[in-house]
């Protein structure tokens, strides 16, 4: 893969990566405005970008665009709290 996240410029039909972020980033706010006053345990699978993005969500997106530094590994998982 050539750069943090796959680049539309090299790979055929990737989405540019901000509308990937902001694909993801208003799925994440839809489900913060729904259960993010409640005690609700929610469990979300996704890809390396996937899981990163949502990292970035909670994090901050990185000022070098690794979002792949949040993301979980196979197998593994993340925990974030809504604030």
């Amino acid at each position: 893969m050539a750069g943090p996240i796959p680049d539309p410029s090299i790979y055929k039909g990737v989405e540019e990566p901000s509308c990937f972020i902001n694909r993801v980033f208003d799925f994440m706010k839809e489900i913060e405005n729904q259960y993010g006053n409640e005690k609700a345990n929610i469990l979300i699978a996704g890809h390396r970008c996937t899981t990163g993005c949502i990292g970035a969500y909670f994090k901050g997106i990185p000022t070098d665009g690794d979002l792949l530094k949040f993301s979980s590994d196979t197998g593994d998982f993340r925990t974030f709290k809504f604030s």
